[in-house]
C-alpha cells in the first residue's frame, strides 16, 4: 500500500505516547508530504517535571517550632488576587443588616454571589427570657421526662388545697383577733391611775423563781379616791406557770410584824404609815415572798368591779344576811349616795348580789371566826370574780372600761400591764387556790400596845408560802 507510513515504506519514527507534541505556530495546514523545512520538534516530558518537583513519599515531614501556647492566628486576612482583566474595585466595608449576610446558627447561606466579605461579627447577647427558652429547649428529653414526673408528683390534691386554705384562714383570724386584743388592753391601760414606786427595798430574792409573777391587791377603807385610809383586804394573787395555778394568798391584817423604820405594828397600819410600797417592802421583809407589783382599789371601785361582771350568786346564812343589812345601813348606802335602806336582804339563802351587797359581805366581821372568817369572805368573792371575767363576754369589758378602770391604781408601767395582759388568756384555764396566813397552828392571840394582834411563827409561814406558791411542776 502506497504512502503507508506517510510516503515512507517503514515505521521509523519513535513512540512518543508518553510525551505531549505542541505545533509551532506559523502553521496553517498539515501536508500529507514530508515538509524540510519545518523545525524540529520540541519533547516536552511534564510527568518527569511533575515527579521532580513533588516531594518523594519517603522524604521526612517538614519541622515546625513547638510551643506550648496555640498558634496565632492573624485577625484580618488580605484576600487572595487573582488576574482580572481590569482593575478591581477598592475594598468597602459591608454592611451585615443586609440580607446578603447571614448568621450560620440561625440560617443557611442566602444569595451568595460570589466574591469574598469579612466574617460578622458576633452576634448581640439575646435577652434573658430568649436564652432561658434556649436552654430550657436544648435540655435532654430524659431530664425533660424527669422534671413533668417531678412536677406531677409534687401536684397539690384537692384536699391538701383546701386544708392549706383552711390553715391560711386561721392564721388571718387568729392574727385579727390579736390585733383586737391588743388594742383593747391598751386603751384599757390608758385609763387607769398610774403612780410609779420611788425607793423600794427588796428584801426578797427573787432568783429561781421567775416562773411566778405576784401582784398585790390592796382593798383599802378609804371613802373617797383622795383619802388613802388602811388596807382593809391584803391578797397576794400568784400566776405559776409551772403548775398552771392562780393562788390567792390572804394576809390577815392584824398581824403582828415589823414594820420597816416604823417598829412593830399590826399589818394593816404599814398602808396607813408608807402607802402600798411599804405595805409591800413589810411583807416581804417578814414573810420572805417577793412582790413585783400592786393593784389598789376602793369601797367604790371594789362595787363597780362587781356590778360591772353582773354581780355574784353566793350562798349566804340568815346571820351573813342579817350583818350585810346592817352593814349596808350604816356606811355602804351613804357612800355610795343612796338611800340606807336601798338594797337590803330579806334573809339567807343561795343569792344573787350586787356590788354593795358584795361588798358588805366582804366586810362582816362578827360572824364565825371573826377575821379568819372574814379574810376567807373576801377571797370567795375574788374568786367568783375571777370566774366570771374568764367569760370574757363584751359587757364586761366595756363596764369595766367606763366604770372600773379609771378608779383603779397601780404601779405597773404601760408595757408590763401590756405583757401582764397577754398571759391573762393562758390563765384562763388554770386552777384557782386558796391560801391564809398564818396557817392553822402557827400563830396566837396576843395583847400589846397596838391592840389585840396574832403573834405568827415567821419560818413557819415562810416554809408554807415557799410550798404553797412557789412551787414546780
Amino acid at each position: 500500500m502506497p504512502h503507508r507510513y506517510n510516503g515512507r515504506d517503514e515505521n521509523d519514527i519513535p513512540n512518543t505516547d508518553n510525551e505531549e507534541t505542541m505545533l509551532i505556530s506559523g502553521t496553517s495546514e498539515y501536508p500529507g508530504a514530508k515538509r524540510t523545512d519545518l523545525p524540529p520538534l520540541k519533547r516536552v516530558n511534564r510527568r518527569a517535571q511533575q515527579q521532580v518537583k513533588s516531594p518523594s513519599s519517603s522524604q521526612a515531614p517538614p519541622q515546625f517550632p513547638h510551643s506550648e501556647e496555640p498558634p496565632a492566628f492573624p485577625q484580618q486576612q488580605l484576600p487572595p488576587q487573582f488576574p482580572h482583566s481590569f482593575a478591581p474595585p477598592p475594598p468597602q466595608r459591608p454592611d451585615y443588616n443586609e440580607n446578603n449576610y447571614y448568621d450560620y446558627d440561625q440560617q443557611p447561606p442566602q444569595n451568595y454571589n460570589g466574591g469574598y466579605y469579612p466574617p460578622p461579627s458576633a452576634p448581640a447577647a439575646a435577652p434573658p427570657a430568649q436564652t432561658q427558652q434556649k436552654k430550657v429547649n436544648n435540655k435532654p428529653v430524659q431530664q425533660e421526662e424527669h422534671e413533668k414526673k417531678r412536677k406531677k408528683k409534687h401536684h397539690k390534691s384537692p384536699l391538701r388545697k383546701i386544708t392549706g386554705k383552711i390553715i391560711r384562714l386561721i392564721l388571718v383570724l387568729l392574727l385579727l383577733v390579736f390585733g383586737v386584743y391588743s388594742c383593747t388592753s391598751v386603751c384599757l391601760i390608758r385609763k387607769i391611775n398610774h403612780e410609779p414606786s420611788e425607793n423600794r427595798n427588796h428584801y426578797a430574792d427573787s432568783i429561781g423563781r421567775s416562773h411566778v409573777r405576784n401582784v398585790l391587791v390592796i382593798g383599802t377603807d378609804g371613802r373617797t379616791a383622795d383619802e388613802r385610809g388602811r388596807s382593809d383586804s391584803m391578797i397576794l394573787v400568784s400566776l405559776n406557770s409551772s403548775t398552771n395555778e392562780i393562788i390567792m394568798t390572804s394576809f390577815m391584817r392584824d398581824c403582828y410584824v415589823e414594820i420597816p423604820d416604823n417598829g412593830w405594828d399590826k399589818l394593816n397600819h404599814a398602808y396607813a404609815y408608807g402607802g402600798a410600797d411599804l405595805l409591800m417592802d413589810t411583807i416581804e421583809y417578814n414573810f420572805d415572798v417577793r412582790i413585783d407589783d400592786y393593784v389598789s382599789v376602793d369601797f367604790v371601785s371594789f362595787v363597780s368591779v362587781v356590778d360591772a361582771v353582773g354581780g355574784i350568786d353566793i350562798e349566804v346564812s340568815d346571820a351573813e344576811a342579817e350583818q350585810i343589812n346592817i352593814i349596808l345601813i350604816s356606811e355602804v348606802n351613804g357612800i355610795m349616795g343612796d338611800d340606807p335602806n336601798d338594797d337590803l336582804l330579806s334573809g339567807g339563802r343561795k343569792l344573787h348580789l350586787n356590788g354593795k351587797q358584795a361588798l358588805s359581805y366582804s366586810r362582816i366581821r362578827n360572824v364565825g371566826n371573826n377575821d379568819f372568817e372574814r379574810t376567807e369572805r373576801q377571797r370567795r368573792v375574788m374568786s367568783l370574780i375571777i370566774a366570771k371575767l374568764k367569760t370574757f363576754r363584751p359587757s364586761i369589758f366595756k363596764n369595766l372600761a367606763s366604770d372600773v378602770i379609771p378608779d383603779v391604781t397601780t404601779n405597773m408601767t404601760g408595757m408590763n400591764m401590756y405583757l401582764l395582759s397577754l398571759r391573762v388568756p393562758f390563765a384562763i384555764g388554770y386552777k384557782t387556790k386558796q391560801l391564809q396566813i398564818p396557817a392553822e397552828g402557827t400563830y396566837s392571840g396576843m395583847d400589846t400596845d397596838a391592840g389585840n394582834v396574832l403573834q405568827i411563827d415567821m419560818a413557819e409561814n415562810q416554809r408554807i408560802i415557799d410550798k404553797e406558791v412557789f412551787s414546780g411542776s
